[in-house]
């Protein structure tokens, strides 16, 4: 567990799923930001069919999580508030090759957040939790850290901007969001710019 200021970082538990479902299902806002090409177009029955996948694997990640020791590493956390305990999204990771492509193994490193609880919105979560995770990364030995988007999701390129991020791949028309193309976009993390950004913004404890 990582504690920063307003925000906890913690592991993946059973009673999160009610919650992730809720936000698949009612409080949807997020879906029009987070990689919105893949809800797109998508059929009612098509919905229930990866809903149903997704409750069988949020009870294999809470099993997962209570399974991993202290010291092992983590390639995502969940977020909740220091004061109220409240959960409220997540972080996460996952892994590009040389052409900054998703690939299922080894490669560099690339991390994404959701807030879909819009209430936590513009408190300085999203600052702090992804700060406090790129952080955690570059600690276990991450030497290079990447995050993408597209060119539509505006808060997301501004956050990126903030801590350090600078774009390094701008792949032309190659998104089609509600109608409209638009470019994907990779962003390569300015360690010594992120490290300063860190200093200033967040005082980090260890559980």
């Amino acid at each position: 567990m990582i504690t920063c200021k307003d925000i906890i970082l913690r592991d993946f538990k059973e009673s999160d799923i009610e919650t992730r479902v809720y936000w698949e299902t009612t409080e949807t806002e997020w879906q029009l930001w987070d990689a919105p090409w893949e809800y797109e177009g998508l059929t009612d029955g098509e919905r229930a069919c990866e809903l149903k996948k997704y409750i069988a694997d949020m009870h294999m990640w809470a099993e997962h999580a209570l399974n991993l020791s202290a010291d092992a590493r983590r390639y995502s956390f969940q977020i909740e508030t220091s004061a109220e305990h409240k959960y409220i999204g997540w972080v996460s990771s996952y892994c590009i090759d040389d052409a900054y492509n998703y690939i299922d193994g080894d490669g560099m490193r690339a991390v994404g957040i959701a807030i879909p609880d819009q209430t936590a919105r513009e408190h300085g979560y999203a600052t702090q939790a992804l700060c406090a995770f790129i952080m955690y990364l570059l600690d276990c030995g991450e030497n290079e850290i990447y995050t993408q988007t597209w060119s539509g999701n505006m808060r997301m390129i501004g956050l990126a901007k903030k801590l350090g991020f600078e774009e390094c791949c701008r792949k032309f028309g190659t998104r089609t969001v509600r109608g409209v193309q638009c470019d994907g976009l990779t962003f390569r993390l300015n360690k010594e710019h992120f490290r300063i950004v860190y200093e200033n913004i967040i005082g980090r404890i260890h559980d």
